[in-house]
């Protein structure tokens, strides 16, 4: 009883769950998005907490241990986050998508004390087991978050703002990925803002977990969720289905979801041909920029909700910088500003601070921003450089200190010595009537060094846009050495596990594609 008063003066998860266990034992707390799926009241959710803890212990783990995870969305999975969190070891959720030697790689890298995985993913995580050279526990998920145990249950552990909370790792698209340690201190920075400024009304909300439960977005979503004794909802992992997530929302009376813009995209297009009866009243966006094209179509489907669009990373707790529902539409295709608590500069290549306009790399500091990279000094000196969290995403601000996504710093053309930001580019061509998806990429020329190419998934298949089309519907809206060179048809782009185009891949696709 002693800890227990302890935790219930923190903010960590456990504190949550001790709490809403106690008050409202019968309110669901879980809902497996999968048919006729499991549903868990915050009760039950302490309950089984307790014995997967319990179970975990004797399986070696302590407080500081690594308890890594390879399985797809269900709503077993959250207990897995929280057990770890009562034993104030460190939660891995690792991408099950990963072939077995990427698993095994980030294993090796984390030496977690076991690895739980279900019944899909056991014989991918077993071969990647075999390959590390960590001497770590494979365990089946399914049986150890059933309820009950013949093992004593431990007490709740103390952990501080600065203990370890989680390792997530980053997608690798430039390399090996890195493992974002955060802290207890940056997920709750994430939950107070997401709970301060996306209006939660504690006790009442229903909310659709779309997200990857291996990515920030789904832990940052969890613990805001469980601070406000919110329903949540479990997608499955399966393909994005725009019809079967509107179903979903009208079932269960969701008020609110979070989604990618290719997602939101989708919804927005299935809402529109076979309307549903929503109770939705907030909806968020983020991981990958929105055109200005995507953000005009929410606000016309969904006129009586609120919004909020974050920007961030896996490093900043998912979140950094935000953009209210109140500025969407006069500030439309900026993500925002700084978020509560977060300091943020826009630097030049030597950590000068550029003028308001200009194009610059964004550098954060604050609560929210993680630690460290696991086990990899050398990351986490380069990241951190000059005192700053360096991003690698370019922006500028304009004169009230809004901020606009240009470019990644590796997606940036150089051209004839000038530079083009694809994201600028592709914000412009969205709105042309033919195209359903843009991407801008660079591409080698002996005369220019590079020139910009846009690759285009078209509305109708049999009438694409031809490039002098493109370049004429730009002319007058950005400048003529940004206009694309080419142009690319392709029937869908290649996405990683969030929505974000794999630009890498592109790149290879692209050079097997028809031009135009």
């Amino acid at each position: 009883m002693k800890v227990e008063f302890e935790l219930s003066r923190t903010h960590l998860p456990i504190a949550s769950l001790l709490r809403h266990a106690h008050e409202l034992p019968d309110r669901p707390a879980l809902i497996d998005g999968a048919e006729g799926g499991l549903c868990i009241t915050y009760s039950e959710l302490l309950q089984r907490v307790r014995s997967t803890a319990a179970k975990l212990t004797a399986a070696g783990v302590k407080r500081g241990s690594r308890v890594a995870v390879v399985a797809g969305n269900q709503a077993i999975y959250p207990i897995v986050a929280f057990a770890t969190n009562y034993l104030g070891a460190i939660y891995v959720p690792v991408n099950f998508r990963l072939a077995a030697r990427e698993i095994a790689y980030i294993l090796d890298n984390c030496e977690p004390t076991i690895v739980l995985t279900d019944a899909e993913r056991s014989e991918t995580t077993r071969t990647a087991v075999a390959l590390t050279d960590t001497d770590v526990t494979h365990e089946d998920l399914t049986k150890i978050t059933a309820p009950g145990t013949e093992e004593p249950i431990p007490e709740p552990a103390l952990c501080s703002a600065t203990d370890d909370q989680a390792i997530i790792y980053t997608s690798g698209t430039t390399g090996r990925p890195k493992g974002a340690v955060l802290t207890y201190s940056n997920v709750l920075a994430t939950t107070m803002r997401s709970s301060a400024t996306g209006n939660f009304l504690p006790g009442q909300e229903t909310v659709l977990l779309a997200s990857p439960m291996f990515h920030i977005a789904a832990l940052a979503n969890l613990d805001a969720n469980l601070a406000n004794a919110a329903t949540t909802i479990i997608s499955p992992s399966q393909g994005f289905n725009a019809g079967y997530t509107l179903d979903e929302m009208e079932k269960h009376g969701v008020t609110r979801t979070y989604m990618v813009p290719s997602q939101w995209q989708l919804v927005v297009e299935e809402q529109r041909r076979a309307p549903r009866n929503l109770k939705l009243r907030f909806y968020g966006w983020g991981a990958s920029p929105a055109t200005e094209a995507q953000l005009s179509a929410l606000r016309e489907t969904f006129p009586e909700a609120s919004s909020q669009a974050t920007f961030g990373q896996t490093e900043t707790a998912g979140a950094g910088v935000s953009l209210r529902h109140e500025d969407s539409l006069r500030k439309l295709g900026s993500v925002g500003l700084p978020d509560r608590n977060f300091s943020i500069r826009v630097v030049d290549a030597e950590m000068n601070d550029v003028p308001r306009g200009e194009v610059g790399e964004i550098v954060y500091r604050g609560p929210g921003v993680m630690s460290r990279y696991w086990n990899n000094p050398e990351a986490t000196a380069e990241a951190f450089r000059g005192g700053w969290f360096h991003s690698g995403d370019l922006v500028r601000q304009d004169d009230e200190g809004f901020i606009y996504v240009v470019d990644r710093l590796k997606d940036m053309i150089i051209s004839g010595g000038e530079n083009i930001y694809s994201a600028e580019l592709e914000n412009v061509i969205a709105w042309h009537p033919k195209v359903a998806d843009i991407a801008v990429i660079g591409k080698d020329d002996d005369k220019w060094g590079q020139i910009p190419v846009a690759a285009i998934v078209p509305q109708n298949p049999n009438d694409p846009p031809t490039l002098e089309e493109i370049q004429h519907f730009c002319s007058d809206k950005i400048a003529r050495y940004k206009l694309p060179k080419e142009t690319i048809l392709l029937d869908a782009f290649p996405r990683n596990t969030m929505g974000k185009v794999q630009k890498t891949a592109l790149r290879s696709a692209l050079e097997g594609a028809a031009q135009n």
